[in-house]
């Protein structure tokens, strides 16, 4: 561990408290001078720390900066942290997260930005992720790490446990609309993209890339005009700990998947949803038509009835939705 990581670790552990220079050396076991320059790159690098004369250094403690040594007191036992990867600005945690896995990269590795220059969403598009104010977080899972969740609803089950983790910060009933967005108060808050590559040979996956996308504190002007119109943040002001809510989606992901049933998974889904029982409009490649959600099986598919009154089915990755 650099004396950077080693002085932001002892100043994140006691937010407020004030350390001298001396303090700080003897504590990590380097010089003064080393610890200046520490506390030097830090404020550069956006930390809010307070330096005054015959006190010494605190940061404050409403700081909202992403750091692994934010996270660390809010990650479970069983979170191996050295796995976790945490840029400040980067094109795509996914795009990272794809090259660790093709690599080699150990299940449960995580990639978390303050910034993304290149965020994807589904089909392509792009997901705006401005700087200082989101989540974005790509997990790396090996699918044999994880046998109680099917590999196709990795979606649903990433869905459910972001709800829940982003409802007990909020206070708020945060939905689902199916597949792969969360909302808030009739906005989207959340999106997630799974992508998965199968080993030619043996026919099974190889490893799958969850990419989690949070509007935390995002002020709506910094999104494109065709995004405010549809998009929302979770608070209005920075005052949140985002370590604490990206550490708990960790802890949560990988400490459910121990104990979750994919019947409770699905139950759980669609009490969630926000598109049972609504007219939507269905987009299938060139295909357009207006129908009812009706109901989502356990096997991830969408059931909806058309105005003919036929029914369909709608799997995963085949179609965009919009609700009425």
């Amino acid at each position: 561990m650099t004396v950077k990581s080693k002085t932001l670790e002892m100043l994140e552990n006691h937010r407020g408290e004030f350390f001298s220079g001396e303090k700080l050396a003897e504590k990590i076991g380097v010089s003064r001078n080393a610890v200046w320059k520490a506390i030097k790159q830090l404020e550069s690098e956006g930390y809010p720390i307070n330096a005054v004369k015959s006190k010494g250094y605190s940061l404050e403690e409403t700081s909202d900066k992403l750091s692994l040594q934010g996270m660390k007191p809010y990650l479970g036992k069983s979170i191996n942290a050295t796995q976790i990867n945490v840029y400040d600005s980067i094109d795509s945690t996914n795009n990272r997260a794809k090259e660790l896995a093709v690599t080699g990269a150990e299940h449960g590795t995580v990639i978390i930005a303050n910034e993304q220059t290149k965020g994807r969403g589904r089909y392509g598009k792009v997901f705006e992720s401005p700087k200082d104010t989101g989540i974005y977080m790509s997990l790396i899972i090996r699918p044999d790490e994880l046998p109680n969740i099917e590999p196709s609803l990795m979606t649903a089950y990433s869905a459910v446990i972001v709800a829940d983790v982003l409802s007990h910060f909020t206070g708020e009933n945060i939905g689902i609309k199916w597949v792969n967005d969360l909302f808030l108060k009739g906005k989207k808050v959340c999106g997630i993209l799974t992508e998965a590559v199968t080993n030619l040979e043996t026919g099974k996956l190889d490893w799958i890339v969850v990419g989690i996308g949070i509007n935390v504190s995002t002020d709506s002007r910094l999104f494109s005009d065709q995004v405010q119109s549809v998009a929302t943040a979770l608070f209005d002001d920075k005052n949140v700990v985002r370590n604490h809510i990206a550490a708990e989606i960790i802890n949560q992901f990988f400490l459910q998947a121990n104990s979750m049933t994919q019947q409770k998974m699905m139950d759980i889904y669609r009490q969630k949803s926000i598109v049972i029982g609504r007219p939507v409009s269905v987009v299938s490649g060139t295909t357009n038509y207006d129908a009812i959600a009706e109901d989502i099986l356990d096997n991830g598919s969408l059931v909806v009835k058309r105005s003919d009154g036929q029914t369909q089915e709608l799997r995963f990755g085949e179609v965009s939705l919009k609700i009425h």
